[in-house]
């Protein structure tokens, strides 16, 4: 979990659970990671994942991908994925950036 404020508009806020897509390499060298958050938000939506196999409960939403130095804010690790559940994510997490022909 970690906070991401300030956020404006239909960012999602506060201290919530967050999802780190990056690989390790890229926190290494950058100090930061990329991250989807975590809400409880009942719409159903293509890229608002349900968590599976977690004690945390809620969507990955994939549309909210942000970069972030997390060790410049108030962290808490809480749990590991399973390595499948996170391939599927990045999987779904590639039609963002598909060109739009």
């Amino acid at each position: 979990m970690l906070s991401a404020e300030p956020r404006k508009g239909h960012e999602q806020r506060g201290y919530r659970p967050y999802i780190c897509l990056s690989h390790k390499l890229i926190s290494d060298c950058a100090n930061i990671a990329i991250f989807a958050p975590v809400s409880n938000t009942a719409r159903k939506y293509p890229l608002y994942v349900p968590l599976e196999r977690t004690k945390t409960t809620g969507s990955v939403l994939l549309d909210q991908l942000v970069a972030i130095d997390y060790n410049a804010r108030k962290f808490q690790f809480v749990e590991t994925v399973p390595l499948d559940y996170l391939r599927a994510l990045l999987g779904k997490v590639v039609l963002i950036f598909q060109p739009n022909f």
